[in-house]
């Protein structure tokens, strides 16, 4: 059974869409929430933030991509005795790590709030997200199960319903709180974000119960005929969940440092301790937001190749894969192509009329050409994951982030470069982990290049760069110059990629045709 293009694409787009449907929502939720609890409410909400994350990365193993993969492994090959192993193995491994590390967090909670973050008024926050714990570590096994099989249309609602709930949730109980003071305020939010969670996580188990006797959750009753052991289930997640675990620990390790290098460093270079403070709020808090944008859609397209590649390498379908590679690169290329220029040229006004402060736009200048690399990254760490080979992208990952430390320190502590030199870090580490993950596929499977391609998207992407120049020359407030070239730029840029082959009228009606518009399997 294979997943024809149409399929994997479909998966992506309705990824994708979701996932622009929550991030507006998302602002949406953060807008009235900083209105409703303030800076400071909005302060103890972040002061605990990064504690959650952490033990959630611990409880959750990253088991959702290997469940994916290991079950889109299977599916190819009909081996539902192997996907009932990986099911039972990933809930009870999660459902023992979780129960563990709320509990840890639970007797932790008044020392956490007294000693660690010097701020009692976090324990009822720390009381309130422990819910969460269990709920998403569980919730991270369902999608991952439903990843591998390729049904998206359940994981998409879900994460409608979760900001749907969350929203109208925390809404009411703030309400509710707020009289009682402003710690329960705050943690009448995070309640509400138990909510969002639990209806999801109940909504994608109501989606994967047993509705056709050919996949899903019928394996729990079909035993018969099982051919893999439960060893070597445990060893196909762990090749995956433990790699990817590894690299998410270090990951946030290391951005956890780099606040640290900067501040350092910069002051060495003669910069005071509050310049130094302002310009990483400007770095991380405000350009790197406009930088992420694209990763929006590249990030769908990561989840999507999971299991498609997965499935493929179950096939030894090794042209499929190179397919796939030449696929991502394209998206990434008309998403990433275009949007470098977009934030490249209307720094200025973005940063005036996001954040009334012109300094962040030579930050997104340094940053943006780079752009198409940094969004690259994720969907070719994904082929890595699904042909077996995190490890791969782990140490690749790994040294990207090492680089970008050691860098930081070299150059920003120069006071010929300062603020430079932190920039400079960041786009070499970029450049330099994008070409290893490039080098790590082409040594395994070849890199197909579409260079054609590529030309066309870079003309299109000048005749947008023009044609945007052209018109905001008679434009004077940069809301103006933000939404005429955004608008005015997406359509002449569509018309070019059409006019030049790079995208099919049909093929993109085909593709919404093909989107189910039931409920899905």
């Amino acid at each position: 059974m294979g997943m024809g293009t149409g399929q994997f694409f479909r998966g992506a787009l309705i990824l994708t869409v979701a996932a622009l449907i929550t991030r507006v929502m998302g602002f949406v939720y953060r807008f009235f929430l900083a209105n409703l609890i303030h800076d400071q409410g909005m302060g103890l909400f972040q002061t605990v933030s990064p504690l959650l994350s952490f033990v959630l990365t611990l409880t959750t193993l990253s088991l959702s991509t290997a469940v994916s993969k290991c079950v889109a492994e299977a599916a190819a090959t009909e081996d539902t005795g192997f996907i009932q192993r990986v099911l039972l193995i990933s809930f009870g491994v999660v459902t023992g790590l979780s129960a563990a590390g709320t509990l840890a967090l639970l007797a932790a909670a008044p020392w956490l709030a007294r000693t660690i973050f010097h701020n009692p008024e976090t324990y009822p926050l720390l009381v309130a997200m422990l819910p969460l714990i269990p709920i998403i570590s569980i919730a991270s096994v369902v999608r991952g199960y439903l990843q591998g099989l390729q049904h998206m249309n359940p994981l998409a609602v879900s994460v409608i319903l979760e900001q749907t709930i969350r929203i109208g949730s925390v809404y009411w109980l703030i309400g509710f709180a707020l009289p009682y003071g402003l710690p329960y305020a705050v943690a009448a939010a995070m309640v509400g974000s138990v909510l969002g969670e639990l209806a999801g996580l109940l909504f994608l188990l109501w989606r994967a119960r047993p509705l056709t006797p050919t996949g899903t959750w019928a394996v729990w009753r079909h035993v018969s005929g099982q051919r893999s052991s439960t060893r070597s289930a445990v060893r196909a997640l762990q090749s995956i969940a433990i790699p990817v675990t590894a690299s998410r620990l270090l990951g946030s390790f290391a951005y956890a440092l780099e606040p640290v290098f900067v501040h350092r460093s910069l002051i060495i270079a003669g910069m005071t301790a509050s310049m130094a403070t302002a310009f990483y709020g400007q770095y991380a808090g405000m350009a790197a937001p406009l930088i992420l944008l694209p990763t929006v859609v590249t990030y769908s397209l990561s989840t999507a190749l999971v299991p498609a590649v997965s499935e493929a390498a179950a096939e030894q379908r090794t042209g499929l894969i190179r397919r796939r590679l030449s696929q991502a690169l394209r998206i990434s290329a008309i998403i990433g192509f275009p949007t470098s220029a977009w934030l490249y040229l209307f720094a200025e006004p973005l940063s005036e009329g996001l954040y009334h402060n012109a300094s962040v736009a030579v930050i997104v200048k340094q940053l943006a050409p780079v752009g198409f690399l940094l969004y690259l990254q994720a969907p070719l760490a994904s082929i890595l994951q699904g042909l077996d080979r995190a490890d791969l992208a782990m140490r690749n990952s790994i040294a990207g982030s090492v680089l970008r430390l050691g860098l930081i320190w070299w150059l920003a502590s120069q006071s010929a470069y300062h603020i430079l030199g932190v920039l400079w870090a960041v786009v070499a580490s970029i450049c330099f982990t994008t070409l290893l993950h490039s080098v790590s596929l082409g040594r395994l499977i070849g890199f197909p290049i579409p260079a054609m391609d590529l030309v066309k998207i870079a003309l299109a992407t000048f005749g947008t760069y023009a044609w945007m120049s052209y018109v905001t020359l008679w434009t004077q407030s940069p809301w103006a110059e933000i939404l005429l070239s955004a608008t005015l730029g997406a359509a002449v840029y569509t018309a070019l990629l059409m006019l030049l082959g790079v995208v099919h009228p049909n093929s993109l009606v085909r593709l919404i045709r093909a989107i189910p518009r039931g409920p899905a399997a």
